[in-house]
């Protein structure tokens, strides 16, 4: 008998043996692109293929800097996709826990994951990531967004990007805008984003890809992103199903607005007094690590005034997206009421706490006393909204005084601004409305459903960093449900258009009458939307409109 359980050992482990190697050779065998033949490796861990840093554009450097993205060169050969590309240049280090990466001018690089063997027949889904951070920071590469798992386990595409951030992306400028055919300047990395889905579009099937069901899905900057897509007319086509993480479809400046900010950023790096082609060239040949200095928007005044926990000026933003009349028409959330935007199933939504998390980063944020919360309050919003705060928001409802007004200050920023897309489009369109509310993990009271906490559950990435700060191994395996059910909603959604599948709670689409959405907690409920009268008060007090 133990010769014959040797033996089957033996003839099993031939077989693994076997079927690893037959998925490298399948996952190093050259796909042909428009632009020449890219082979990928074998993951590590999963039986995907992936294929890193493969060039969608021309490096954006020298007298490409400040201007739309270019078709890459074609190459010969076969352009081996083994290595993540740089991220894109931007201020600061990465997130807490996540390993610092080089950076660079030339980053507009993708990468694609997809299974070594599908289980299904016939082109696969594409999840087309877009990552947060304030259009400011981050990168494709970072674990927390690898698609190895959602690719082996839910028979996925999984696409991440880089676009340009920062003033690099996002820079403004009447002589820029001289220059260009279209008259626009200062959305280089919406332009980037729209230009990585061009490609998809027309290479994606030889990864075993269909190119007629992309979706779109962003947290935080990445949901403005999805947005601004909704709203592009140079989008339209180019994917099919949407979804937006804690994002928002109002935080775009007007060309005027851009031409402000583009003049003062000129002054700061000594172009001032410099038009046309001087100005150009000057912009062009500053150097990009002494533009990172000066990026932060009157960062070095932002550092000596003591504002308190918040400001108005932490509600404006410099480096996004502008109305053009080329790539955005209108504000995105105007496109989303009038209905000139790109019609795709959409899901929107965000997390409980969303503010929580900025407050880590002041020591003693949530100790300020009720007394002191209310001056705050009361500087930054008026007395009279500040006494409708007091009454939506009421202090024996919350933990501690300054919970009340982080809960406020989620709903202004971020909450509120998905509720109000949900609403525009509820007579429109499917659309699917949640938030996210579990926070069984080490820091509930400080961190709660923060900002960014289900991005690893959408992922099956719990056990990455920077989620490995919050759950260790014992409350990873508490999560796993959840984990797995947030996975299937959004690979069902990728699939057909529609999150429900078989073993989940039915998410029923949302309309303006029973207003209803998920909660993502454990258990996962649908219920009535309880912040109806705290979003259509921010509607009509809204400080960032002020």
């Amino acid at each position: 008998m133990k010769k014959v359980l040797m033996l089957f050992t033996v003839i099993a482990g031939c077989f693994l043996v076997y079927d690893l190697a037959l998925a490298q050779e399948l996952c190093s065998t050259p796909i042909s692109t428009s632009y020449g033949l890219i082979s990928g490796v074998m993951d590590k861990k999963e039986p995907v293929c992936v294929y890193k840093g493969i060039p969608f554009a021309e490096p954006p450097v020298g007298e490409l800097r400040f201007k739309p993205p270019q078709p890459p060169k074609k190459w010969s050969g076969v352009f081996k996709a083994d290595k993540f590309s740089p991220e894109c240049n931007q201020p600061g280090g990465p997130m807490p826990g996540v390993k610092a990466e080089p950076r660079s001018e030339d980053c507009l690089y993708l990468n694609i994951w997809k299974p070594a063997k599908p289980k299904t027949e016939g082109p696969l889904p594409v999840m087309f990531w877009i990552h947060g951070g304030s259009l400011t920071t981050g990168s494709g590469i970072i674990s927390l967004y690898w698609g190895d798992r959602l690719s082996a386990q839910k028979d996925v595409i999984v696409v991440t990007i880089n676009y340009r951030l920062g003033a690099l992306g996002f820079l403004a400028h009447k002589d820029l805008s001289a220059e260009d055919p279209r008259g626009s300047s200062g959305n280089y990395g919406l332009l980037d984003q729209i230009a990585a889905l061009q490609w998809v579009r027309d290479n994606i099937s030889g990864f075993g890809g269909d190119p007629n069901r992309v979706m779109i899905f962003g947290e935080s900057a990445g949901g403005w992103s999805v947005c601004y897509l909704l709203a592009s007319p140079l989008a339209q086509g180019l994917f099919q199903r949407a979804v937006i993480e804690s994002g928002g479809c109002d935080t775009v400046n007007s060309m005027e607005v851009g031409f402000s900010d583009g003049e003062e950023f000129a002054k700061k790096v000594g172009c001032q007094g410099k038009t046309g082609k001087e100005m150009l060239s000057c912009l062009r040949s500053f150097p990009v690590e002494k533009m990172l200095e000066k990026e932060p928007p009157a960062s070095e005044e932002k550092k000596k005034k003591d504002r308190g926990l918040f400001s108005k000026e932490d509600l404006k933003f410099v480096w996004v997206p502008h109305i053009d009349g080329w790539a955005l028409k209108q504000s995105p959330i105007e496109a989303l009421k009038s209905g000139n935007y790109n019609k795709v199933p959409l899901i929107v939504g965000s997390n409980r706490d969303e503010f929580k998390l900025f407050s880590v980063t002041t020591p003693g944020a949530r100790l300020i006393p009720k007394s002191l919360i209310e001056k705050i309050m009361t500087d930054f919003l008026g007395r009279e909204v500040t006494d409708g705060f007091k009454k939506l928001y009421p202090y024996k409802n919350y933990r501690r005084p300054a919970d009340a007004a982080l809960d406020a200050m989620g709903d202004i920023g971020l909450g509120c601004r998905c509720y109000w897309a949900v609403e525009a489009l509820a007579d429109k369109q499917p659309v699917y409305y949640y938030r996210f509310d579990y926070d069984e993990h080490l820091a509930p009271h400080m961190v709660g459903a923060a900002h960014a906490v289900e991005i690893p559950f959408v992922f099956g990435n719990l056990d990455r960093a920077p989620a490995t700060i919050f759950l260790n191994k014992r409350l990873r395996k508490k999560a796993e449900p959840l984990k797995e059910a947030m996975m299937s909603y959004w690979t069902n959604f990728a699939k057909t258009g529609d999150p429900n599948g078989e073993g989940l709670v039915q998410w029923q689409q949302y309309d303006s009458v029973k207003r209803q959405r998920i909660y993502f907690d454990i258990p996962i409920t649908l219920k009535e939307t309880d912040n109806v009268e705290k979003c259509e008060f921010w509607s009509k007090n809204d400080p960032m409109k002020q």
